[in-house]
């Protein structure tokens, strides 16, 4: 089992808005045929394991997530296995897209629901797993009283960072954000090979954003929540129109329109006011922050948080997952509670 999550993990940049899931086929203690879910639309893990088996009848099957026994993009994966004469079948765990099958379930459950963390918040509470992401000093500034922020943090950890949008369907970024920066917001790597295109949204409760932003002229799919598109907007960009509440739009509704758009996961990258609304709304699942072995200060420098606490009791709190060096910076990432 511990080879077939080995093997999930090669479809971390392609397989959305399908889960990562790999497969291990076992005779006599002897792996006969293994594979992975390459891509959404292309074939399973277990047809891949089974095509490299060969003659498999008689033998063991481990994968990382139930076989599927319903018509999606292919034909049941259940189907595949009967015919192939495979004697039992053992899974990581349920398939929360089906009702649950005979195939014994649990082993790795725990490795594997990690795998798949972003797949299985996506199909059970019908909204992306939003990652929350920032580069940030040690005293815990986005960026110092002028607002200069490049490069707070290495180069090395650029390109660690660059990688999350390598595994993410969107990334979200807020007004202030596309104003101050008038970022692209492009994938880079060249690493993702998902069915989907790259997408960028915008969340502007002011309205004031110009129509030459780059990431509204560059061709590629935007979808851009406002109370007041601007005029002149260019056709790969998609206007959601919405009612501003206290100068903020409501991330909730945001939330289910993405994913109705097949959008599983979304990496948020600021600002600090759309991070600050994420955390005391508690609509985000998962933190990483590069911190900077530097300090700048200022009271009215941006930070990650925004709001105000008086008591420590009504503190935003989350759980540190894990924290390793990436060049000269520290990575943490978290998760909430």
């Amino acid at each position: 089992m511990r080879r077939a999550l080995d093997l999930a993990e090669h479809g971390r940049y392609s397989t959305s808005p399908n889960p990562m899931v790999g497969c291990v086929i076992v005779r006599d203690g002897v792996i006969i045929g293994e594979g992975f879910h390459e891509r959404a639309g292309e074939a399973h893990a277990e047809v891949n394991a089974l095509r490299a088996a060969g003659d498999a009848r008689g033998a063991t099957m481990y994968v990382t997530l139930e076989p599927c026994s319903r018509h999606g993009r292919t034909p049941p994966c259940t189907e595949a296995i009967r015919a192939a004469g495979i004697a039992r079948v053992v899974a990581a765990m349920r398939d929360p897209n089906q009702q649950p099958t005979n195939f014994e379930v649990g082993l790795c459950e725990a490795e594997a629901r990690k795998l798949n963390e972003a797949f299985l918040w996506s199909v059970t509470q019908q909204r992306p797993f939003v990652i929350l992401k920032a580069a940030m000093t040690l005293d815990g500034k986005l960026a110092t009283v002028t607002r200069e922020s490049q490069w707070i943090t290495s180069e090395v950890a650029r390109e660690r960072s660059l990688d999350l949008r390598e595994q993410a369907d969107a990334i979200m970024v807020g007004a202030g954000t596309v104003l101050a920066d008038n970022p692209r917001l492009t994938r880079r790597l060249g690493k993702s090979r998902s069915i989907h295109s790259w997408t960028r949204v915008v969340v502007d409760a002011s309205g004031k954003l110009s129509p030459h932003a780059q990431l509204f002229t560059d061709g590629g799919r935007t979808i851009l929540f406002t109370t007041s598109a601007p005029e002149g907007l260019p056709s790969n960009v998609e206007v959601i129109a919405m009612n501003a509440l206290d100068g903020r739009l409501d991330l909730e509704p945001i939330l289910r329109e993405l994913h109705a758009r097949e959008i599983r996961s979304l990496l948020v990258e600021g600002g600090s006011l759309l991070h600050s609304d994420f955390i005391r709304r508690g609509l985000w699942q998962k933190m990483v922050v590069f911190v900077a072995p530097i300090v700048v200060g200022g009271a009215e420098a941006p930070s990650i948080f925004a709001g105000e606490v008086m008591r420590l009791t009504d503190a935003h709190r989350f759980r540190f997952d894990r924290a390793e060096f990436v060049g000269s910076d520290l990575m943490i990432v978290a998760y909430s509670n």
